[in-house]
C-alpha cells in the first residue's frame, strides 16, 4: 500500500541522508517513482512527465503551483520545486487541505540537501494523511507537488551519477 511505502521511504531517507550526500549509499529513485505512481494523482507514470514539455504539462494537467516558463523544454529539466509543508482540515468531514511552498535547490548551484529535504518532508506528510484517507489525498493533493517530488528524486539521482 502507498501509505506505508511513503512513510517508510521518508524514514529511510531521513536515516540515510548523510550517506547519500557523501556518496556512500546509492540513491534509488525508482522506489520513489513507484510510490508516487501508487498515489494515482497524475494521469501517467511520473517518469513519463520528464520528457513532456513545460507548455504541454501546463495546458493539460498542471494545477499551476510550479513556475513553468520553459516553453518547449522538457519537465525533466525543471528546477522549480514545491514542498508539501503540512495539512489541515478534518478528515472525517472530508476536509483535507495541503499547504505548499516553493523551494530552490539551484540558487547557488545544485544543492542535493534541498531535494533530499523536499523528498523526506513531503513523503512524510503525504504518507501520514494517505494512511488515514487515500481517497481524500487523491482529491486534494496537488499534481504539481507529486511531480515536484519526482523531479527531486530525478535530480538527486542525476547528481549522484556525476559524483
Amino acid at each position: 500500500m502507498a501509505t506505508q511505502t511513503l512513510s517508510q521511504l521518508a524514514d529511510y531517507l531521513e536515516a540515510h541522508n548523510d550517506k547519500i550526500k557523501i556518496g556512500e549509499e546509492k540513491f534509488d529513485p525508482q522506489t520513489i517513482y513507484a510510490a508516487l505512481d501508487q498515489l494515482a494523482i497524475l494521469a501517467k507514470p511520473v517518469q513519463d512527465y520528464f520528457t513532456i514539455s513545460e507548455d504541454d504539462y501546463y495546458e493539460q494537467e498542471s494545477d499551476h503551483l510550479l513556475t513553468l516558463q520553459g516553453g518547449k523544454k522538457p519537465l525533466g529539466e525543471l528546477q522549480d520545486r514545491i514542498i508539501v509543508t503540512h495539512t489541515d482540515g478534518e478528515l472525517s468531514a472530508g476536509d483535507l487541505r495541503y499547504t505548499y511552498a516553493h523551494e530552490d535547490a539551484y540558487s547557488t548551484g545544485y544543492d542535493v540537501q534541498t531535494d533530499l529535504h523536499i523528498l523526506t518532508y513531503g513523503l512524510e506528510v503525504i504518507g501520514a494523511t494517505d494512511r488515514l484517507d487515500h481517497a481524500q489525498v487523491q482529491k486534494t493533493l496537488a499534481k504539481d507537488a507529486v511531480l515536484s517530488l519526482a523531479l527531486a528524486a530525478k535530480a538527486v539521482n542525476d547528481w549522484q551519477a556525476t559524483k
